[in-house]
């Protein structure tokens, strides 16, 4: 569903606008990941290294193109550099792998899970087996990240020879939650960590934002989340939400109040999925109102199904302010360190393919 202005509405252009204008797409920092040469000039990302076979076979199609925009962009500032990368909640390793066999870069992933690590040795190991790769360039530490995480420290464990001199790239491909501000609060407290390069994901896993006097909701954050290109193509809003909405009022009307349903019900029809979320939540069967009741209930605001889904793509564009918001806050800490030279805001990925696409990148 796209906006088109139209005069007979005008306070609804006027919305429309401004939340443009305070989107990040309007933000005199961002930048597009092809433009980012013309940022920092020395470093020039036009010629991109792939593997053929590793794609095929061990990545699918949204982790592929989100490894090859952040990594060709970090493997070329680490090759002209001279510099080593922490990828930070590597999880499988898939960005660090492709920095090492596609830049030939030195990396330390680090990840909270065991199990994910092991997961990413015992990928290696198969990739080294089946496509004669070169000598494994990266080292592999279970640790949970938080401030006081000592990189160095694992460097100089893992990287023996390594000479540290602020040659050190912090990196983090969807940092989830609270590990995004731990990870930017770590690069300035750590002088031999020249350049950050992340991408945050998951607002709602965090609550907190460097600027001590706003606050948003859990709700609002979830709201960030939302991926408008995508709404605008498919041109309709999930039945799922209007039945939640229809469930709710079902709800309030026999005293039941804050009830947590969750995502996974039947969506062939409102009875099916409003059973299926009693039935969830505990309700006794013979409490269960009957279907012909939750039919009429759902024929009685049939008629609002239009307007609950221009409401909803408004919500959605005011999820692109918030987004904003909560990215401009870590962009001003970093500002307000005074310890780097350049921050950017950077346009990494095809928001079909990943509508988390944007990175914080600062060089001391």
């Amino acid at each position: 569903m796209n906006w088109t202005e139209n005069d007979d509405y005008p306070m609804l252009n006027n919305f429309m606008k401004l939340a443009k204008s305070l989107s990040l797409q309007s933000c005199s920092i961002e930048i597009n990941s092809k433009d980012f040469s013309n940022t920092l000039p020395h470093i020039n990302n036009q010629n991109k290294c792939m593997c053929e076979s590793i794609k095929v076979e061990f990545i699918n199609a949204k982790k592929l193109h989100e490894v090859e925009s952040l990594g060709n962009i970090i493997g070329e500032i680490a090759a002209k550099t001279n510099n080593l990368v922490i990828d930070a909640g590597a999880g499988k390793a898939y960005l660090s792998t492709f920095l090492a066999e596609n830049h030939k870069v030195p990396v330390l992933a680090i990840d909270s899970s065991q199990l994910c690590s092991n997961g990413a040795i015992c990928r290696q190991k198969k990739l080294q087996k089946k496509l004669i790769l070169s000598p494994i360039l990266v080292r592999y530490v279970v640790e949970e990240i938080n401030d006081r995480t000592d990189y160095i420290k694992m460097i100089k464990q893992n990287f023996c020879s390594w000479d540290i001199n602020k040659n050190i790239i912090l990196t983090g491909l969807h940092t989830c939650g609270s590990l995004t501000d731990s990870v930017i609060r770590t690069f300035l407290a750590t002088k031999d960590i020249n350049i950050l390069c992340i991408v945050p994901c998951c607002y709602h896993l965090s609550n907190e934002t460097f600027n001590k006097k706003i606050s948003f909701s859990k709700n609002a954050r979830m709201l960030a989340q939302q991926s408008i290109e995508r709404s605008m193509k498919n041109k309709f809003v999930p039945s799922s939400l209007f039945y939640r909405a229809i469930l709710q009022v079902t709800f309030h009307s026999l005293g039941i109040y804050n009830a947590k349903v969750g995502r996974g019900g039947p969506l062939h029809d409102f009875p099916s999925y409003a059973e299926w979320a009693f039935s969830k939540i505990g309700i006794d069967l013979e409490k269960i109102p009957s279907r012909e009741t939750l039919t009429n209930t759902f024929q009685l605001y049939a008629h609002l199904t239009k307007k609950f889904y221009i409401f909803q793509m408004l919500r959605i564009h005011v999820g692109l302010v918030l987004e904003a918001a909560i990215m401009l806050d870590r962009i001003i800490f970093l500002q307000n360190s005074n310890q780097c030279s350049k921050i950017a805001i950077l346009r990494l990925f095809d928001p079909m393919l990943s509508p988390r696409r944007y990175g914080i990148i600062a060089v001391k």
